[in-house]
Parts: C-alpha cells; structure tokens; sequence
C-alpha cells in the first residue's frame, strides 16, 4: 500500500519556493519579479512598521529635543560699566553654569547692535540699577522669556527697574512665531511627496524623473504655501523680502526632493522609512523652530548646526525678521547639502546606467543560446 501522506517541504524548498517580494528577505538588486503581487506577510510588515517607525522616530526625537528646554551656551552681552558688568558675569556664571555664553561691552549700542544683527540671542543693558533688557522674538520666544527672565533678576538684585525692547519682533498675527516654521514643513513634506509620489505611479521612474519632479515642487509647493499663510498673517514686509523668502523656500524645497531622491534611489520602497528619519525626525527638532537652537539640548545644537532643515529655516528667519543680517552662513549650508544631494543623484543614477549597460550583452547572449530563442 502506497503511502500518499504529503510530506513537510525541507527548508531548501521552501526558500526556493517562497514569493521574491519579502521586506524580511535579503535578494540581490534587480532580483525581484515586479510583476508578483506582494505576499501577505509582507504586506502586514509594511503596514505595521512604516506607522510604527514614525511613531517611535518622530516621538522619540522631537520630545528629546523639546522637553523640558533651558538655555544651553545662550550668547548674552552685558553692558555697562566694566566694574559691573563683571560682577554680574560672576554672578550669573556661578548660578547657572554652562547656561549663558556672556560677552562684555562698556558700550549699549554695540550691545544692542549684537542682538539686531544675531550675533547675541540677548543683551542687558546696565544704567545704574536700571536694566534695559533687548531681544529679538523673531529669534525665538523661548529664548525671549529666558533672556526677559534674567534681566528681571538683574534688576531686583541691583534695586532697580526692568524694561524690555524688541529690536527683531514678530508680526501681531503670528506671536509665538511658529508660522514660518509651518512654512518650513510644508515645502518638506510637499517635495518629499511630490517625488514619492511620482514613484508610486510610475515605479520605474528614472532619476531624471524625479529630480525633474523635485524642480517643479520646488516652483510651486513655496509660492502656494506662503499664499496660503499670507491669507492669514501678514509680515508687513516688502515685495523683495518675500521674494528673498520664496526663493529660500524654493532652494529648500528642490533640496529636500534631491535628498527624497538619493533614498529613493538607495532604499527603493524603503525609501519612505528613510525619509521619516532624516526629512522629519531628524529635520524638524533640530530647525530651531519649536525650539531655538539656544535652548536645545547639546546634541540638538550640533544636529542644527549641520541639518539642512536648519540651514533653511535659519536663512528664512533672516531674511523676515533680521534685516537679512546671518543668511549668508546658512545659505551656505543649504547648497552645501543641494550640491551633495545632486552629485550623489547623478552618480547613482550613471553607477546604475553603466551596471545595466554591462548586463545587457549577457542577456542577450543568453536568449540567444536558449532553444526558445532558435
């Protein structure tokens, strides 16, 4: 009697037999069989981690970054006599070390210049046991409050009266100056969506496809989105600021597609997770827009220093509300990330040109040798 009990395929069988498009297989690049469906664990994967990844990235990024913010290295200038200018950097020193970056000066104007020209987050202004205290609420609020704060002390510790004068204020319609932040992220997730997008409908997209779909986002997203804003804020500021900040924002949005691009190019449908990452939980905290970069933890403030987010909303917060006075160093950040994006699009996309150009006279030798070919 024959036994027709079916036995249990080995685990060589079933590797070769299991469906290529598995997020938890390793496959060679241009092994997967874009015309099979994905299986179903597959799918569950992509429908749980994606969700998951950005809950655990954007939470654990963005709360490290905000809670609990104190000043970190604030520059803060004191001016008055050196006498007591000293005394007063003592004394703030040894109340709260680490917490203030205190330069003196025997003159207010060049204190006050400091703050205008974002070489200073604040300065306190000594005239006997009166303190004038300048800040910039265009440079962040919190940092307004913390600097508003100390020259309340200042002032109570000499015996004196505290005024505050704001050398770089925020428009009435926006006063806690998270407006332009929101401009910042809506050219980020608009040029990262745009070339998303574009790959989801045509998955075969080449690179020139999706830089030329970076540009056209670039175009648009900035104007659209600063016209929407506009119908709610108005910045009181003239036609060629406007046009300073749309042209930022257009540099910004184009960078931004370039880098959706490379991880497209890199990561494949991947690519999503890796732009959550470094477009959203990287980018966001580490702008300076929830948070001034005064007032974030160290490793923010080195984030910040180097991110392209950063780069960005820095040179737009220059250009609105500081007469244009450090959009030059950012700016400079800014194409420093364009031109890496750039180059490392073009060197991808002709590694790839030259690696299918090689393969093509094997295929070709293949069909020909093959009984259907004959």
């Amino acid at each position: 009697m024959t036994d027709t009990t079916p036995t249990r395929p080995t685990l060589r069988e079933d590797l070769s037999t299991m469906p290529e498009n598995h997020l938890d297989v390793v496959v060679a690049p241009g092994s997967i069989d874009e015309n099979r469906a994905a299986s179903l664990r597959t799918r569950i994967t992509a429908i749980i981690s994606m969700p998951l990844f950005f809950l655990l990235a954007f939470t654990i990024c963005y709360v490290s970054a905000a809670h609990a913010p104190v000043p970190h290295d604030l520059a803060l200038t004191l001016a008055g006599p050196r006498t007591v200018t000293s005394e007063l950097a003592d004394a703030i020193n040894d109340k709260a070390p680490g917490a203030f970056d205190i330069t003196q000066t025997t003159t207010s104007a060049t204190a006050r210049d400091a703050v205008a020209q974002r070489d200073a987050v604040g300065a306190l202004l000594i005239d006997g046991t009166d303190v004038t205290t300048i800040v910039a609420s265009g440079g962040g609020a919190l940092a307004v409050q913390t600097v508003t704060t100390a020259g309340q002390q200042v002032a109570a510790e000499l015996g004196g009266n505290a005024t505050v004068e704001n050398v770089a204020p925020l428009p009435s319609d926006d006063p806690g100056g998270s407006i332009l932040f929101l401009f910042l992220v809506i050219c980020t997730v608009g040029a990262f969506l745009a070339v998303t997008g574009i790959t989801q409908a045509f998955p075969k997209a080449r690179a020139r496809a999706m830089v030329l779909t970076a540009a056209g986002a670039a175009a648009i997203v900035p104007v659209i989105g600063f016209s929407l804003i506009s119908v709610y804020v108005d910045y009181e500021v003239s036609f060629g600021t406007v046009a300073a900040l749309l042209g930022i924002g257009m540099l910004y949005t184009f960078t931004i597609g370039l880098i959706a691009t490379v991880l497209t190019l890199l990561l494949g449908q991947a690519a999503i997770l890796g732009e959550i990452l470094v477009l959203v939980a990287l980018n966001f905290p580490s702008a300076g827009g929830s948070v001034p970069e005064s007032m974030l933890p160290p490793f923010w403030q080195v984030v910040h220093s180097i991110w392209v987010g950063s780069a960005g909303f820095e040179a737009m917060r220059g250009v609105m509300f500081f007469d244009g006075n450090q959009v030059a160093p950012w700016l400079l950040q800014l194409v420093i990330w364009t031109v890496a994006a750039l180059l490392l699009t073009l060197l991808i996309a002709f590694s790839r040109r030259k690696r299918d150009r090689r393969a093509t006279p094997d295929t070709v030798l293949e069909l020909s040798a093959s009984p259907a070919a004959l």
